[in-house]
């Protein structure tokens, strides 16, 4: 029993960990005026939504390193979006 807790735990932190967001990937999120893609790279530039205003200064993702530039945005349902650029 102990074992499969701490596996599900693990298995929770490694989807939820990276970038800390628990949004689904591709989905549309209406935020200050504009529609923004989460996790849906166009070139170097990427939008992540998170269900709370905090963001990982960089994070590994599509085969890129992705580094916080900033702004975040506030989305419906009580969401933040926040702007992502890669150097490659």
């Amino acid at each position: 029993m102990f074992k499969k807790l701490l596996a599900v735990g693990a298995l929770a932190a490694a989807l939820i960990g990276g970038i800390g967001t628990a949004s689904a990937e591709g989905r549309s999120y209406y935020c200050e005026g504009t529609w923004i893609q989460d996790q849906n790279p166009i070139g170097n530039s990427m939008w992540v939504v998170n269900p709370y205003r905090d963001f990982a200064n960089s994070f590994e993702k599509y085969g890129k390193k992705w580094y916080f530039h900033g702004p975040i945005y506030s989305c419906d349902n009580g969401k933040w979006a926040g702007h992502y650029r890669s150097s490659n």
